[in-house]
C-alpha cells in the first residue's frame, strides 16, 4: 500500500490547502495550527472520498458488488463489468487495485494522518478538536468496514510509519472489527447529535451508532445491535419519507449520513441510468431481484424504470433519478433510517422476539404499499403472527434485497454473512466457485508486500 497525499481540498469552502510530500507523507503541522485549518483538512478527506468515480466511496462499491451479486448484469460483453458479473475476477484487475483497495487504504492514511495530527494539536479548541477527531475516526471505521467484508482479512493501519505499513501482514477478523467497534464507540462520545453541516454531510452520534448497530450485526451481536438501532430510530431526528421518490434526495428525512459533491449528482446515476428512453441500460437489473417483489409493492415501480428497446423490456435501478444536469439535488446516501429498521428486525428475531421483529418489518411495508386495486386486492400485506421464526427469518432476507437492492453492497454482504452465497450464486451462475466469495488482494499490493498473503484461489 503506497498512500499518496498531495492536497487536501476544502469541499464547502471553495478553498485548498496546501500540504508538500515529506519522506514519511505525514501531514504538515501547521496544518493543525487552528479550528479552520485543521476543519479543512478534514473537508479535503471528504472531497476525496468522491473525486475518483466508481471508487469504492463513491458508486464502485454499489456497482461492482451489484454485479458480483445478483442485483445488476452487463447486457453487454463488457472487459469493465464481465470480471466482476462472471466472478473470475483476477488478482491483476486493475479496477479491483485502484478503485477500490487503493483509493480505500489512500483515504485511511489521509484519516490517519489528520488523527495524529488533531492528537498532537494544541491550537484547536476542544469542541473542534472532538468533531473532527470523531468524523475522521468514523471515516476509518467505514473505510475498514468495506476492506475487510471484501476482502476478508487485511492489514490494519493505524498510523502514518509508511516503512511500518508497507510490511504489515493481514490482521485477524476479530482485531478488525475490534479496532472498528473501538472508533465508533469513540465517535459516540466525540459529536454531537447536532448536524455541524447542511444536507446531514458530515456525521452526527447518530451516524456512529447507525454504522455501529450494522458492525453489531455481522459479527452476531445481536443486543448491541438492536440498542444502537433503537437509539438511532428512537432519536427523533429521522422519519421514512412517505413518498418513496424522495428517499434520495438530498434534503430526505430518512438521511443519517451521506457524501456531497456540490457541484455534480451522483457517480452510481451516471451508469445506472440509461442515456435515453431508447437506450439499452449499461446496467441491467437481474430476474431474480425483479421476482424478490411482491404484488403492489412501491419500491419496484418508483425504485425503477424500464426501457424497451425492439420489444425487449430492460429494467434498471432508479434510485437516483439525475443521470446528468448542472442542477445538484441528489447526493451519495450513506446510512439511512429504513436499515436501522431491517437491522432491528433481525436482532430481534435473533433474540426471540418474532413479533417484534415482524412489526419493524412491516413499518417499511407499509411505507412501500400501493394503493388497491382490482388487480391487486391485497397488495404488500402485514406480515401475520402465524409465521415461524424460519419463515420471518426468510422474510428479513427478502425485504433486505427489495429496501437495499443495487446499494452500498447490501446484498453481496447480506449473502456471505448469513452462509447463503454459494446456494444463490451456485444456482444463477454455472461457473461459480466459492472462493469467489472475496476478492483477490491486488496483485501489486502481494508483490511489493512479502507478508501479505494472497486470498485462497488467486495465488496463480
Amino acid at each position: 500500500m503506497v498512500p499518496i497525499l498531495l492536497w487536501l481540498g476544502c469541499a464547502s469552502c471553495g478553498k485548498f490547502v496546501e500540504v508538500p510530500k515529506a519522506s514519511n507523507l505525514i501531514l504538515r503541522g501547521d496544518v493543525f495550527s487552528s479550528n479552520e485549518s485543521a476543519t479543512s483538512a478534514v473537508m479535503g478527506l471528504y472531497n476525496k472520498m468522491v473525486t475518483l468515480n466508481l471508487s469504492l466511496s463513491n458508486g464502485g462499491l454499489t456497482v461492482y458488488t451489484s454485479l458480483s451479486a445478483d442485483d445488476l448484469y452487463n447486457p453487454a460483453a463488457s472487459t469493465l463489468y464481465d470480471p466482476f458479473l462472471l466472478n473470475v475476477l483476477p488478482a491483476a484487475n486493475s479496477v479491483n487495485n485502484s478503485n477500490l483497495w487503493s483509493t480505500a487504504y489512500r483515504n485511511i492514511y489521509h484519516a490517519n494522518s489528520i488523527i495524529e495530527g488533531l492528537m498532537q494539536s494544541t491550537a484547536i479548541t476542544e469542541a473542534v478538536k472532538n468533531q473532527l477527531m470523531g468524523e475522521t475516526k468514523l471515516i476509518r471505521a467505514f473505510y475498514f468496514f468495506y476492506l475487510l467484508n471484501l476482502y476478508g482479512e487485511v492489514p490494519l493501519t493505524l498510523t502514518t510509519d509508511f516503512e511500518r505499513n508497507a510490511v504489515m501482514p493481514r490482521t485477524k477478523k476479530e482485531e478488525v472489527y475490534k479496532q472498528i467497534i473501538a472508533d465508533l464507540k469513540e465517535c459516540k462520545g466525540l459529536l454531537s447529535p447536532a448536524y455541524s453541516s447542511a444536507f446531514r454531510a458530515r456525521p452526527n452520534v447518530w451516524a456512529a451508532s447507525a454504522l455501529l448497530a450494522r458492525v453489531y450485526l455481522y459479527t452476531g451481536d445481536w443486543e448491541n445491535a438492536e440498542k444502537e438501532s433503537t437509539a438511532v430510530i428512537g432519536s427523533g431526528l429521522y422519519t421514512l419519507e412517505p413518498d418513496l421518490g424522495k428517499v434520495f434526495v438530498n434534503a430526505s428525512t430518512e438521511t443519517i449520513w451521506q457524501l456531497v459533491r456540490e457541484t455534480a449528482n451522483t457517480a452510481e446515476a451516471v451508469v445506472l441510468i440509461p442515456a435515453s428512453a431508447t437506450a439499452i441500460p449499461p446496467l441491467v437489473l437481474t430476474p431474480s431481484l425483479l421476482n424478490a417483489f411482491e404484488a403492489g409493492d412501491m419500491r419496484r415501480t418508483r425504485w425503477t424504470g424500464t426501457n424497451t428497446v425492439g420489444a425487449q423490456a430492460y429494467h434498471y435501478a432508479a434510485k437516483y433519478k439525475i443521470r446528468s444536469g448542472t442542477a445538484v439535488s441528489e447526493y451519495l446516501v450513506v446510512l439511512r433510517l429504513a436499515e436501522q429498521y431491517l437491522i432491528r428486525a433481525e436482532a430481534r428475531l435473533r433474540r426471540e422476539n418474532t413479533p417484534g421483529a415482524m412489526a419493524d418489518l412491516n413499518v417499511l411495508r407499509t411505507r412501500s404499499r400501493a394503493a388497491a386495486t382490482p388487480l391487486v386486492l391485497n397488495p404488500l400485506p402485514d406480515l401475520g403472527l402465524e409465521l415461524s421464526k424460519t419463515e420471518v427469518e426468510t422474510a428479513i432476507a427478502r425485504e433486505r434485497f427489495t429496501e437495499l437492492f443495487v446499494e452500498w453492497g447490501h446484498r453481496w454482504f447480506d449473502l456471505k454473512r448469513t452462509g447463503k452465497i454459494d446456494q444463490v450464486m451456485g444456482a444463477l451462475k454455472p461457473g461459480w466457485k466459492p472462493q469467489a466469495a472475496l476478492y483477490p488482494i491486488p496483485l501489486a499490493e502481494v508483490q511489493t508486500n512479502v507478508f501479505l498473503n494472497q486470498n485462497p484461489g488467486y495465488e496463480k
